[in-house]
């Protein structure tokens, strides 16, 4: 710990401040949040008197990833012992308490204990009446929370009660950039830039560091004009993927994506090759768990043919097929999924219904052009890209939801991007 260089910068002053009460850092990913009250902690650890301190993340395995395997980086081996069962690690000699916030019941965890520090990793996913116990068990003289973030809704409780009232609190708030990162090279953030692209809530909260609510469209990136063309008819296709969004009273939709290795591009290219999609209230016919097993069916066998139970790529000499790799369905629907597979469909299986980081994988992919869509084959999904929509009402809670309307082919897109990694 006394070889290491202090930074310059930002990062120095707050290591070297004397700390507020409340002590908070936000800002954009990868903006050395973590590292510099990771080196604050240490300097405390080293040189405060007699005082419990207590490491809190949303699980304790966020909290081992993100901030004590750096810590144990920082100090070696010899300075560091981990005693998962007593939910404590020992650095530097020092007994440090380690916890886990992740529901409104935790706070129960922490009460009647008395502390001189506290760190919070994470801090917008650790619930409110946690995070107020635990400002209450800082009792001791000269006590103080660290907690890092990355923005998220101005409606949050640490943007509400913190950041909007910082002239009232014994507080000091840091807002950290990329560019406050002097060690990340210029690729990488560029990459950054690419993953969280402009035109999203994601690129402002999490590349410009700013709370900001997700309102108007999801998607207002995308445009036809720049987003939909045709699969290339001169490539074949080196993977089928298959999302299903399902509904009896709804409409249900099936979206297929090709994987094509574009010369002149570095990374696979996915194409929106075709989508099904069944109204039953418009068609005035509502369909059985078996009428839509037989129309996945035929919706692989149109395209790409279909043999041995599984939908797959056939060329035109009948000699080349490839199969689909997977078959994601809405993990609601467990009664579909068993009735596909019965049927011979042995790759469906419950999608990710991850919905945030499904719309930034879809998001991140259109603005870097990996994700095309076929809007002569995919009109219903080109309609929705172009109107779906953040909930206000949502927003007003501090929540990011979208709206719940013409979403079905959006919803089985994000299924099966879901099931592709980047």
């Amino acid at each position: 710990m006394g070889e290491l260089e202090l930074p310059v910068g930002k990062q120095r002053d707050f290591i070297l401040e004397e700390p507020a009460r409340i002590n908070l850092l936000y800002g954009s990913v990868r903006s050395t949040k973590t590292w510099s009250v990771n080196i604050k902690i240490l300097k405390d650890i080293l040189t405060l008197p007699t005082g419990n301190i207590l490491f809190v993340g949303n699980t304790g395995t966020s909290l081992y990833r993100n901030v004590l395997t750096p810590i144990k980086d920082l100090v070696g081996e010899k300075n560091f012992e981990l005693r998962a069962g007593k939910k404590e690690c020992e650095i530097f000699g020092r007994t440090v308490w380690i916890e886990g916030a992740d529901n409104t019941s935790s706070y129960k965890k922490i009460e009647g204990e008395s502390l001189l520090r506290a760190y919070v990793d994470e801090g917008t996913t650790i619930p409110e009446n946690f995070t107020n116990m635990l400002l209450s068990r800082l009792s001791d003289k000269g006590a103080c929370l660290y907690l890092t973030c990355n923005p998220e809704t101005p409606r949050n409780y640490i943007y509400r009660n913190w950041i909007a009232r910082q002239d009232e609190l014994n507080i000091k708030v840091w807002k950290f950039t990329l560019d406050d990162n002097p060690y990340l090279p210029l690729e990488y953030k560029r990459d950054l830039e690419k993953e969280y692209p402009k035109g999203t809530v994601f690129y402002d909260r999490f590349i410009l560091g700013n709370w900001v609510a997700a309102e108007g469209r999801v998607f207002g990136l995308f445009a036809r004009g720049m987003h939909c063309e045709v699969p290339p008819a001169t490539l074949r296709p080196k993977e089928l993927r298959i999302g299903a969004d399902y509904g009896t009273h709804n409409a249900c939709a099936f979206v297929a994506l090709e994987k094509y290795l574009v010369p002149g591009r570095a990374k696979p290219t996915w194409y929106v090759a075709r989508e099904y999609y069944w109204d039953s209230v418009v068609e005035h016919a509502q369909k059985t768990d078996a009428d839509y097993s037989k129309d996945m069916a035929k919706f692989a066998s149109e395209q790409w043919g279909y043999s041995s139970g599984q939908p797959g790529i056939t060329y035109g000499d009948n000699t080349s097929k490839m199969y689909a790799s997977t078959i994601e369905v809405d993990p609601s629907a467990a009664s579909f999924i068993l009735q596909l597979q019965r049927d011979g469909l042995h790759k469906a299986r419950a999608a990710d219904n991850d919905v945030l980081g499904g719309i930034r994988k879809i998001a991140s992919m259109i603005g870097n052009g990996d994700l095309i869509i076929n809007s002569e084959k995919c009109p219903v999904l080109v309609s929705e890209m172009e109107t779906y929509a953040w909930d206000q009402s949502a927003a007003d809670r501090g929540e990011d939801k979208p709206q719940k309307i013409d979403d079905h082919v959006v919803d089985a897109l994000r299924y099966a991007v879901n099931s592709i990694r980047v």
